[in-house]
């Protein structure tokens, strides 16, 4: 399994793993050292992934599972200052597109590669068009 975005929450007091085995996605999120409180798992190609864009003060990258109404937005964002390249992430969750609740990961705890989605979508058979910031299939 590829870690695409792990971290605590809550001083410790929750986890967040986003996964992947190169087909599938796994999201677990609940109460740290106890079974999730929601466990998702969906095929990469029924995922959101959305890409760096390129430009910005950090690399910030995304992963979004739908379940119903809900969307679960996992990111990481990597500050580009050389400095103090700061990690970090989270999770915004959606309901029919509205936000209803935000976690923050805590400092220092964000374990991130969500660019390696990016990889296995690309090579089950999507291409993303960055002029559009859209998935397809490729041609």
């Amino acid at each position: 399994m590829t870690t695409l975005v792990s971290c605590t929450a809550g001083n410790g007091d929750k986890a967040l793993d986003v996964c992947s085995d190169g087909t599938h996605v796994l999201y677990r999120f609940g109460t740290s050292g106890q079974t999730p409180n929601l466990e998702l798992i969906r095929s990469i190609l029924d995922v959101d992934v959305t890409p760096w864009s390129g430009v910005g003060s950090s690399i910030w990258e995304s992963v979004t599972l739908h379940n119903g109404a809900f969307s679960y937005e996992a990111f990481s964002s990597v500050a580009r200052n050389p400095e103090a390249p700061a990690i970090s992430g989270g999770v915004d969750v959606f309901e029919d597109g509205s936000p209803v609740a935000s976690v923050q990961c805590d400092a220092g705890s964000v374990q991130t590669n969500i660019d390696a989605l990016f990889e296995m979508r690309e090579a089950a058979g999507l291409c993303y068009d960055h002029s559009t910031f859209a998935w397809g299939a490729c041609k």
